[in-house]
C-alpha cells in the first residue's frame, strides 16, 4: 500500500515537473506581441545654427493580431508630467509582423552654456481588448542629451544595428551607425552597389565613441574603398554588423536604403 502511494506519487510529481518544463519552454519562446525596434533623441536648429528644441523618433515591432489596433507611445520629456503619442503604420514584413513609427511632439529649449535634455517612455498596443506593453522590463527607455552627465541619445532593443544618418557627395555617401555594443572584436560595413546588385562593394565602417546604453557610433565613407560613386549615379546600400560569429542586418526593413544622382561639381 505503502509502496503503491509512494510510486503514484513520484509519477505525480515527475508529471507536474514535465508540465512545467513544457509550458516554460512554450513561454520562452513566444515573441513579444510589442517591442521596441530603435529610438534617438533629435535636435531641431535655427537657420542661424541656434538649437531651438528637441523631441524623440523611433521604430517599433508590432505581431498583428487584428487590422484594427492602436500603438501609443507613452512619454515624458520631465519626468513628472506624462503624454500620449500615436505611432504611424510604416509597413508590413514578409512574416506578416508590422513596423510602426513616432515621433513626440517637438519641445521649444534654449539652452544655457551647459543643456540637459532627456525623453522618458514605454509603448502601448492595444488590440482585440488586450493592452500589452514595452517598457523596457520595467525601466521605461531613456535618451537624453547633456553636457554635464549622462549621455544616452540612442535606444536599440528589437534592432542591433541602425542607420544614423547619411549624406552624399558628388563622389561618395557618408553617414553614422548605431549598434549595441555586443563585443570588443567587431566588424561594421556598408555595402551598396550603382547596377541593382549586379556588383557592389563593401566599406569599412570606423568606431567614433561610446554613447550610453550600450550603444556605439561608427561613421562611414564610401570613398574609403578606393573608388568613387560617380555624381550621375544613384543606387542602394544597407548595414552589415558582424560580431561573435554573428551578422546582423539593417537593410532599412527589407526595402534597402537608397541614394540619388547630385549635381555635377563642375558646374557654377
Amino acid at each position: 500500500m505503502k509502496k503503491n502511494l509512494f510510486r503514484n506519487l513520484v509519477a505525480f510529481i515527475f508529471c507536474f515537473m514535465l508540465i512545467l518544463n513544457i509550458n516554460g519552454s512554450s513561454i520562452l519562446a513566444q515573441t513579444p506581441n510589442v517591442e521596441l525596434y530603435s529610438a534617438k533623441m533629435e535636435t531641431t536648429y535655427a537657420d542661424t545654427g541656434r538649437m531651438t528644441g528637441y523631441y524623440a523618433s523611433g521604430y517599433i515591432y508590432v505581431k498583428n493580431l487584428n487590422v484594427n489596433k492602436n500603438v501609443t507611445v507613452h512619454y515624458t520629456y520631465d519626468g513628472y508630467n506624462w503624454y500620449d503619442q500615436s505611432a504611424s503604420y510604416y509597413k508590413t514584413l514578409s512574416d506578416g509582423s508590422e513596423v510602426w513609427s513616432f515621433t513626440t511632439p517637438h519641445e521649444s529649449y534654449t539652452p544655457a552654456h551647459q543643456y540637459t535634455y532627456n525623453c522618458k517612455f514605454a509603448i502601448k498596443y492595444e488590440v482585440n481588448g488586450n493592452t500589452y506593453w514595452d517598457n523596457n522590463n520595467g525601466n521605461d527607455y531613456f535618451l537624453q542629451c547633456s553636457s554635464t552627465s549622462f549621455n544616452s541619445p540612442y535606444a536599440l532593443s528589437k534592432s542591433v544595428v541602425m542607420l544614423d544618418k547619411t549624406g552624399r557627395s558628388y563622389n561618395s555617401i557618408y553617414g553614422s551607425i548605431f549598434m549595441k555594443n555586443l563585443a570588443y572584436d567587431k566588424v561594421v560595413k556598408v555595402r551598396y552597389t550603382t547596377d541593382n546588385w549586379q556588383t557592389y562593394h563593401d566599406v569599412d565602417a570606423s568606431y567614433n565613441c561610446n554613447l550610453g546604453n550600450n550603444v556605439e557610433l561608427w561613421l562611414f565613407n564610401t570613398i574609403n574603398d578606393g573608388s568613387t560613386i560617380p555624381w550621375s549615379c544613384g543606387g542602394e546600400y544597407a548595414v552589415s554588423y558582424t560580431v561573435n560569429g554573428v551578422t546582423y542586418w539593417d537593410n532599412n526593413f527589407g526595402d534597402n536604403y537608397s541614394f540619388s544622382p547630385t549635381q555635377d561639381p563642375n558646374l557654377p
